[in-house]
């Protein structure tokens, strides 16, 4: 009676803290509910294996050829948190809670190796989960609720700077399942090894010039571009703590079973599931993130102002890159589209060429000389620009121009600031390259847990708009320009390097 009372005071206690908005929560460690125990017990040691590289065997929608092993914060392990459940029943057994992690060093793999102080379990078969780096306790009694559990809490914010305390880590749920624990005859331990990833991504953004030239189809330069910042928009704030993954053609969410939807993805249409996948339907205008699922969403963003730019490293030949952490974020192929996707807002400074353009009273169009005569209004149409909408209509050999006619001839205006002209352009992160430009991939457009984006603008190539787009159902597939190189990396690295805006 009395541990029983003790365990409903540790449950109460445990609830109460969970309400917490802090990033981490501190919970005591979990009490052992098989309170009737008597089976006997066996040492276990767990060795966990951090910031481990995918097979380069095989190719799928997951893997890279680059890998990296990151920075120490990157894959420091300051705690873990084991949860046993039975295999048989699927139901919760025992909680452990590691701090006592010495690191033991590399190993040829890469796999970064921490071993634990041994413990006590009691002798039988389990399925073994791990959290690392929060206190965190999911009070679940059954393996399917566990593995349901949506972690909105540990990271409050879907751009994520601080990772000081460590990134929170999983190891992938079909990995340990089976596991037997038994007391050998001279109690030797038990060794458990447990592959950890982060349930974050990273992406890195850098450019490879400070300016960037615009050369007209005769390799005439008539502006140039200056990137001053950038802005990642659709970074989502919740996640799945164990990763879910699931083979789709539709948007029918699977009865998940650990062994078919809790490990390596399918090569065939194989999917990471994030908790709000199923939501986003091909109809992209129809999402409008009421739930606060993403944060910097891009349909709020058609406003330039209001956006607050990340300012540019200095370019060098060594880049220096801007890093930001973040949840996954997935859907299907169809509705790979602006409104759901992460991608990047880059804002530019635009400085015309000695080609700005005056009517004069004569009907002559005459280039003004002096830039301190340069317009509020820049009008710009086939590599040069105007200073009013009767010059651009002279240009073009029409008498009046409107809305219609910008669309026609494919004519820009751009509004001066105190800083000059500026333009904007967008870049939507790639997880996979189908090399079909014309065609939606699988898993194309994501972003991963666990991967590093490398993204490095190498080119412009030609003006962007006036203010940032906004049309949520634009497919990430078309066409850019922006140029960029994007490294994708274990951390796995994505490197999408030679990205041309």
């Amino acid at each position: 009676m009395f541990q029983s009372i003790k365990f409903i005071f540790a449950l109460l206690l445990a609830s109460a803290v969970v309400c917490s908005c802090s990033q981490r929560e501190d919970i005591d460690d979990a009490v052992d509910t098989n309170t009737e125990n008597t089976v006997e017990e066996a040492s276990v040691v767990f060795r966990l294996q951090a910031n481990a590289p995918t097979a380069l065997t095989t190719r799928s929608v997951e893997d890279s050829y680059n890998h990296v092993q990151g920075t120490q914060e990157e894959y420091q392990v300051n705690n873990a948190r084991i949860y046993l459940f039975d295999a048989p029943t699927k139901l919760f057994v025992k909680s452990i809670m590691l701090t006592n992690l010495t690191r033991t060093g590399t190993d040829a793999n890469g796999y970064v190796i921490y071993e634990a102080e041994h413990v006590s379990v009691p002798q039988g078969t389990y399925d073994i989960f791990v959290t690392a780096n929060t206190g965190r306790y999911i009070n679940k009694t059954t393996e399917s609720e566990f593995l349901a559990d949506i972690d909105s809490l540990t990271y409050v914010r879907g751009a994520i700077q601080d990772i000081s305390g460590g990134i929170v880590m999983t190891n992938r749920a079909s990995e340990n399942t089976g596991t037997v624990i038994t007391k050998s005859e001279d109690n030797e331990d038990n060794v458990v090894s447990i592959t950890l990833e982060r349930v974050l991504a990273r992406i890195d953004i850098a450019k490879s010039s400070n300016s960037f030239p615009l050369t007209d189809e005769a390799n005439q330069q008539y502006a140039s571009i200056t990137l001053e910042g950038h802005y990642i928009v659709n970074l989502p704030k919740y996640y799945y703590s164990y990763r879910h993954t699931a083979a789709l053609t539709s948007m029918d969410e699977p009865v998940w079973d650990i062994n078919e939807h809790f490990g390596n993805v399918k090569d065939v249409n194989g999917y990471v599931i994030d908790p709000d996948f199923f939501k986003k339907t091909i109809d992209a205008t129809s999402f409008t993130n009421a739930g606060k699922y993403y944060e910097h969403f891009y349909g709020d963003y058609s406003n330039p102002n209001a956006v607050a730019w990340t300012a540019f490293k200095p370019a060098s030949e060594t880049p220096q890159y801007n890093t930001t952490y973040c949840l996954e974020n997935c859907t299907l192929a169809p509705a790979q589209k602006n409104g759901y996707s992460t991608g990047v807002l880059f804002k530019a400074k635009l400085e015309p060429y000695n080609n700005v353009y005056h009517l004069a009273d004569n009907g002559t169009l005459q280039v003004i000389t002096d830039k301190n005569q340069y317009p509020e209004v820049l009008y710009y149409f086939n590599y040069k620009f105007y200073d009013s909408p009767q010059a651009l209509a002279s240009a073009i050999g029409i008498n009046d121009i409107n809305g219609n006619s910008f669309d026609l001839y494919q004519a820009k205006k751009y509004e001066k600031d105190d800083d000059g002209y500026h333009c904007y352009y967008t870049y939507w992160i790639r997880h996979l390259d189908n090399y079909k430009p014309t065609s939606m991939g699988v898993m194309e457009f994501a972003i991963v847990r666990n991967n590093l984006y490398r993204i490095l603008v190498t080119n412009v190539s030609g003006l962007g708009y006036h203010e940032v787009t906004v049309n949520p159902d634009t497919p990430d597939e078309g066409e850019t320009y922006l140029k960029a190189v994007l490294n994708v990396k274990p951390w796995i690295v994505r490197d999408l390097t030679n990205i041309i805006l």
